[in-house]
């Protein structure tokens, strides 16, 4: 009797303060090359490797990280995992618990940005055997694929760098700005709270 394939999954976190054209773009250039049957997105509480705590409020993070999937083509999930357990976020513990919940072949999305930081990652063997890093290029990092650790399994993903960064959509100037950065109700949910400085006039 031949045994069914695992579910391919795909795990991307970060900050999402807020979520950007470009983690949408990313989440679907992943489903789409790998073949992906689904995507977990999951907002940290604090970032180990990030000094600067998140800006806004859990609840409209996760907010915006809904609107921005209305329309997305995947079928997809928010994780908070790491928003009810608090504290500094490890991408290891993450990776233990999803795959407590579902047994699957995992994905880890990352930018190359990563790429020389992940031998500083909590557990990155262990790590290694959960998960395997699927890397997007990041304008600005080039690709060193040779600092990442040798026990990381790494896939390149053929996706156009884009400078859309949560600090440049924080630091944005005009509305203008804040529209060629974000999807249309993540801008206005931006505006009808007032964050980042915004508000709707």
């Amino acid at each position: 009797m031949r045994m069914s394939a695992k579910h391919k999954i795909g795990i991307l976190g970060g900050s999402f303060d807020p979520v950007h054209k470009a983690h949408i773009g990313l989440a679907n250039a992943a489903c789409t090359k790998l073949g992906l049957d689904k995507i977990v997105f999951v907002p940290a509480h604090q970032a180990p490797l990030r000094d600067a705590p998140t800006l806004t409020p859990d609840s409209h993070r996760i907010a915006m990280l809904r609107l921005s999937l209305e329309s997305f083509p995947f079928p997809w999930e928010i994780c908070d995992y790491e928003i009810r357990k608090g504290g500094t976020g490890y991408s290891i513990d993450t990776a233990k618990y999803l795959q407590s919940c579902e047994d699957a072949e995992y994905f880890w999305i990352i930018g190359s940005d990563h790429l020389s930081k992940l031998s500083k990652w909590k557990d990155i063997e262990e790590l290694s055997k959960l998960a395997t890093f699927v890397c997007a290029p990041r304008e600005g990092f080039g690709f060193p694929i040779s600092e990442a650790p040798k026990c990381a399994k790494i896939i390149p993903l053929d996706f156009g760098p884009l400078p859309d960064s949560s600090t440049f959509v924080r630091g944005a100037r005009s509305l203008e700005q804040l529209h060629l950065m974000l999807d249309k109700p993540v801008a206005a949910y931006i505006l009808k709270n007032k964050l980042y400085g915004f508000a709707d006039t």
